[in-house]
């Protein structure tokens, strides 16, 4: 037989149960169906709220708050909870799914197909996700995922290599941040037409010496001072930019020069 339903109260009785800090899980699970929306509100912010309770209010639109928050808190989501929260229709939480380190490779997978960028976006930046989604990501139509995918320690090396001849300058930026990148597709990068690519070269610690020396004499002094903050970039070319002819560059160089004498 089953249970009869629990009578709650009305709804004020209900709302105070929803916030209470003793009030029983399988209260709290009643609570998470009641047809008043202000009482499922309530109860979805009650720290003591079960799983089962979390499922259940999966489909409601502030529930990415809560795990966002959990989140913040350190806590993690269960594989079983993953699963369970997967089929939930705002994408926002699906996106927080698939950037939990511990999400099963099949939801990955599933999600890679998502219709929200926002989901996809998620899946690019996961380091968990595999290399053939990865793959496959790196032709998102969306420019910002495959931003991610660029950034991605877990993504191929002939994968790197192709967004690295993307279009869009800023995957190309993302893609010579990457500190797995060849000497080769760096010195060829360093050679951007758009600074912000070259700025992120001169960033790289793996970037080529040749590739410092001359971006050491780039027209834009923001990539003068990346190349003077590179823990790569040689003393002889620290001591040129420590003579820059802008303060913030050499100023920056002395900076470095001093930190490594320190060390």
């Amino acid at each position: 037989m089953e249970k009869p339903p629990l009578d709650l109260g009305d709804t004020e009785e209900r709302l105070l149960l929803a916030e209470g800090e003793d009030t029983p899980p399988d209260v709290l699970v009643a609570l998470a169906q009641d047809e008043n929306p202000d009482v499922r509100a309530t109860v979805a912010w009650n720290d003591a709220l079960p799983d089962e309770a979390l499922v259940i209010l999966k489909d409601e639109p502030y529930i990415y708050q809560i795990l966002e928050y959990q989140q913040r808190e350190g806590e993690s989501l269960s594989e079983d909870l993953i699963r369970k929260l997967s089929t939930s229709q705002v994408a926002f939480v699906r996106r927080i799914l698939a950037y939990e380190e511990n999400c099963p490779v099949d939801l990955l997978r599933t999600f890679a197909d998502d219709e929200s960028d926002h989901v996809r976006i998620a899946v690019g930046a996961n380091p968990n996700s595999p290399a053939d989604v990865l793959e496959k990501l790196a032709d998102d139509k969306e420019e910002i995922v495959r931003r991610k995918v660029a950034r991605n320690p877990n993504t191929p090396l002939d994968t790197l290599l192709k967004l690295a001849c993307d279009s869009r300058y800023n995957v190309r930026r993302s893609v010579a941040m990457n500190p797995r990148l060849p000497e080769q597709t760096l010195t060829e990068l360093s050679k951007d037409l758009e600074g912000h690519v070259r700025y992120c070269v001169a960033g790289n610690p793996n970037a080529p010496l040749k590739c410092l020396v001359e971006l050491s004499d780039d027209k834009f002094y923001e990539i003068r001072v990346n190349v003077a903050l590179n823990p790569s970039c040689p003393v002889e070319v620290l001591e040129k930019l420590s003579q820059d002819e802008l303060d913030i560059v050499a100023k920056r160089a002395q900076e470095s020069k001093e930190k490594r004498s320190r060390e």
